[in-house]
Parts: C-alpha cells; sequence; structure tokens
C-alpha cells in the first residue's frame, strides 16, 4: 500500500478527558508502523495550545522546543522543532505546557501555521488540537484533510461531541457563505432564523429555509454533507454504552442533518494498561502491543490510511464480544 503525501489529520474533542492526546499519539505510531519504510512518514503536532502533553503521551522527554517558538515568531521553519521518537519513522512537535493563557491565533497567522505544516513533506500529519470550540480549534479542524473526533460512550462525552459538531457546523457555514457576495441574503437570513435559538435544530432551520427559498435550502444541506467527519468511540466496554451511543447517532441525524458525511473509524477497548503506559510515559501501543486496545489502534490506522470507514452510515453496527470475553473480564 502505497501511503498519501501530506495527509492532514484533526483530532478533536467537545471535552477533555476522552483520551484524544492518548488516541492522537499512538495512533500516529500504527500509522508509523504499517509505513516504516517510508522514513519521516508520519509527524505529531501538538496544538493543544498552552497545556499540551503528546511528548508524555509518545514518550518524548527531551523535545526539540515548542510550536509556541514558531507563533511567537522566535523559529522561523517548523522543521527546526521536529523531535525524534522511539519509532524511526516518527517525528512530532512538542506544545509548551506551561500553564501559560493560550496563544489567539489570528487569521493570518494561522494560514502560515498550516502553509509551514503542509511543506513539513510526510505522509500522515496528525494534529492533536485542544478540547472545546474556540475559534483556534474549529478552524485548525475544518483545514484538516481528515477529521476525527474522538467520543467515549458516556453521557457528558457524547453531549460535548454534539455540541462541539453543531458549532463546527455552523461555523463553516458562516465561513462558506462569506466567500461569494451573492450568498450574502442567505447569510443574513440565516442568522435572522437563528438568533434567540437557545436549542437549535438545524434541520428544522433548514425547513424554515426552504419556506422562505428552497434553493437556499438546498446550498445550506449541500454544504453541511460536504462536511465530512468521523468518530473513533474510545474506552468501549459494550453492554449499557450501545444505547447511549445508538441515542447519540440518532440524534446527530435529527437535530444536524448529518447523514452521509459522519462515519466511524472504529472502536478501542477499555484497557487498564492504558493508564499505566501514560504513567510510564511510553505509548501503550508499544509497551502492550498484543492488548485489545493496540489491536484497535492498528485497525483505525489501517481504514484511515486506506480511507475505509468501519460502517457505512446510517447503520451503527457494534464490535461483536468474544466468547472468551464471556468467562474472562476486561
Amino acid at each position: 500500500m502505497q501511503p498519501p503525501k501530506n495527509c492532514t489529520i484533526g483530532i478533536a474533542s467537545g471535552k477533555g478527558g476522552v483520551g484524544k492526546t492518548v488516541i492522537t499519539a499512538n495512533l500516529a505510531l500504527s500509522l508509523a508502523q504499517q509505513f516504516r519504510a517510508q522514513r519521516g512518514s508520519v509527524v505529531a503536532i501538538d496544538l493543544d495550545l498552552g497545556c499540551g502533553n503528546l511528548n508524555a503521551c509518545l514518550g518524548v522527554r527531551s523535545p526539540n522546543g515548542t510550536i509556541n517558538s514558531f507563533l511567537l515568531k522566535k523559529v522561523p521553519d517548523l522543521r527546526q522543532l521536529l523531535t525524534a521518537t522511539e519509532q524511526e519513522n516518527l517525528q512530532m512537535i512538542c506544545s509548551s505546557y506551561s500553564g501559560a493563557p493560550e496563544i489567539r491565533l489570528d487569521d493570518d497567522l494561522k494560514k502560515d501555521l498550516l502553509n509551514k505544516i503542509r511543506t513539513l513533506g510526510a505522509n500522515f500529519i496528525l494534529m492533536d488540537l485542544g478540547a472545546g470550540t474556540s475559534s483556534n480549534v474549529l478552524d485548525l479542524f475544518l483545514a484538516a484533510g481528515e477529521k476525527i473526533i474522538v467520543i467515549t460512550p458516556e453521557a457528558l462525552s457524547l453531549h460535548n461531541a454534539f455540541v462541539f459538531l453543531k458549532t463546527l457546523i455552523l461555523h463553516f457555514l458562516w465561513r462558506e457563505l462569506e466567500k461569494e457576495e451573492f450568498l450574502s441574503p442567505l447569510k443574513s437570513t440565516l442568522q435572522r432564523m437563528i438568533t434567540g435559538q437557545e436549542d437549535l435544530n438545524i434541520r428544522k432551520l433548514i425547513d424554515r429555509l426552504k419556506v422562505w427559498d428552497r434553493y437556499s435550502a438546498y446550498i445550506v444541506a449541500g454544504l453541511i454533507n460536504d462536511l465530512k467527519i468521523k468518530f473513533v468511540v474510545n474506552m468501549y466496554r459494550g453492554g449499557a454504552e450501545e444505547s447511549h451511543l445508538r441515542n447519540f447517532h440518532n440524534l446527530l441525524f435529527r437535530h444536524l442533518c448529518v447523514r452521509s458525511n459522519i462515519s466511524y473509524l472504529g472502536f478501542v477497548h477499555f484497557d487498564r494498561g492504558v493508564p499505566v503506559s501514560v504513567q510510564g510515559i511510553r505509548p501503550f501501543l508499544l509497551r502492550y502491543p498484543d492488548n485489545r486496545a493496540a489491536i484497535d489502534m492498528l485497525e483505525v490506522a489501517e481504514r484511515l490510511a486506506k480511507e475505509q470507514e468501519l460502517y457505512n452510515t446510517p447503520s451503527l453496527h457494534f464490535p461483536k464480544r468474544p466468547w472468551w470475553r464471556s468467562i474472562i473480564p476486561y
């Protein structure tokens, strides 16, 4: 399998604590292992500005500076910040974890950062973004070629993922509608319809647009359908969690007008070895390569590299529980 060139992957989450950075680190390792013959083929960049810890999840103790040095114009080229990892064809760029306030990125700085990222020349470039819905996170996430949201099958994570995706859709719509002057009336109408709406239902919003102008409604629905989102379900145990995920899945259809543009890259099972490896500052893919979570990550990376989703939407299927799990607990 021949890897792509400059495939940028944005990895985000609606809230902290879902294992986004651990997933980023081990997904980067999984991709690097699949393409180990391609030297320098994978780069992981910590863009959780101000409190990043991707280096710890990758087992890097002494990084060559941080991304903040580039953003503050102390370093002109991202290549100066590349740091080797234990995996030969995987490098990373660290972020500051000093607790300093997050750096505000204006449009020019974001554009310069993205241009410099693409000139790194790696096959896969993973961007570990901060949690939440700041404009920094939304813009960088939208700029990625592949967009992955990490979720866990519990109520708070799924609620925040729903809010993140709804905010992302609206942010994307405003940005796209601003590009063409003839779409200004549509943007103004949308803003008027949204004003004062506390519990916005995008599907109902499009129905209201149809009354105003059916072709405008088709434009908005088409733009939303262009926004391709992939989910990775982390810390999955099965059982009652399946109903939470089904409810979340159906909620996206009913409220956000998404269907064929969302898909699932895979389920990473709960594994007690993960926090142990994080404490030991070593990726669990290297420390526990035979554990279920490590095997799951390798499968996720393979699907991503082959541009295959786990299941076609709108169906949502779950991993089958192996027969031996009925007698041996996780």
